[in-house]
């Protein structure tokens, strides 16, 4: 059996050169924080779902095409956030075990491969995803899973500081991104609300004044529902007023 070049479909001739993107794809689940990881069956690291610019797009364009690829989605809020440019942070040696890998499993050597072994530097962009919707993509020789933002595997070259560039900004902008609107599903209680500003802001927050100033601002709706989790004083849902949502881009709970 033949196998094709682990970088399919990129090659030297048709990628920006020395450029990648990698996207921090968080999701909110069971009121805990999830990122979206990848990883190869002849790698030894878990990485974000990344990859390069074909020359005939833009940053944006390979980001959303390696979105859709990895979730399945094509409608999410993502965001540039930072310009990963330190000549040190790619692990080279394991570039170098992928290529040497790669090799193994064609049979072959390709000269072609040479450019994985070069310096890159990479845009990253976050996004923030609804858990529910996201249909994990998984292939022979890819793996695609959910990892607790406080637990993470072992991870490639310099992922682990992208993850927590990503964080850092995001608590840095609570005010104008609206974490709620796009990680909760269409209902919710409000200790979930109120668990995601803890988890960005790292504060524990009063749950009165949460409730109080979350509704004073009118963008939050309470139903005529509760959540079926408890037989005993089960919660109260809630929901977001999609008339309201630009708002919530520009008002924080906290």
């Amino acid at each position: 059996m033949s196998y094709r070049s682990l970088f399919y479909p990129y090659a030297v001739d048709n990628i920006h050169p020395g450029f990648s993107v990698d996207c921090v794809i968080l999701g909110f689940y069971k009121k805990k924080l999830y990122v979206l990881l990848t990883k190869f069956d002849i790698s030894r690291y878990w990485q974000l779902p990344g990859g390069f610019m074909f020359k005939d797009e833009t940053s944006d364009e390979a980001v959303k095409r390696i979105l859709a690829k990895r979730t399945g989605l094509s409608d999410v809020y993502l965001r540039q956030f930072h310009l990963f440019s330190d000549p040190k942070r790619t692990i080279m040696e394991q570039n170098s075990e992928f290529v040497k890998k790669s090799a193994e499993r064609r049979g072959f050597y390709s000269e072609e491969e040479k450019w994985f072994l070069q310096r890159f530097v990479s845009l990253g962009y976050y996004a923030f995803v609804k858990y529910e919707n996201i249909q994990l993509s998984r292939t022979e020789k890819n793996s695609v899973k959910w990892f607790d933002i406080g637990r993470l595997p072992a991870l490639y070259s310099d992922h682990e500081n992208i993850i927590k560039t990503a964080l850092e900004t995001i608590s840095a902008m609570l005010p104008i991104v609206p974490v709620g609107y796009e990680l909760l599903p269409e209902k919710f209680t409000m200790g979930e609300l109120k668990k995601i500003y803890e988890i960005f802001s790292g504060k524990i927050l009063d749950r009165r004044n949460f409730k109080r100033k979350v509704l004073s601002g009118g963008a939050v709706i309470q139903l005529d529902e509760i959540k079926n989790s408890s037989p005993y004083n089960p919660p109260i849902l809630y929901t977001f007023d999609k008339n309201k949502k630009d708002m919530l881009e520009h008002f924080s709970f906290i």
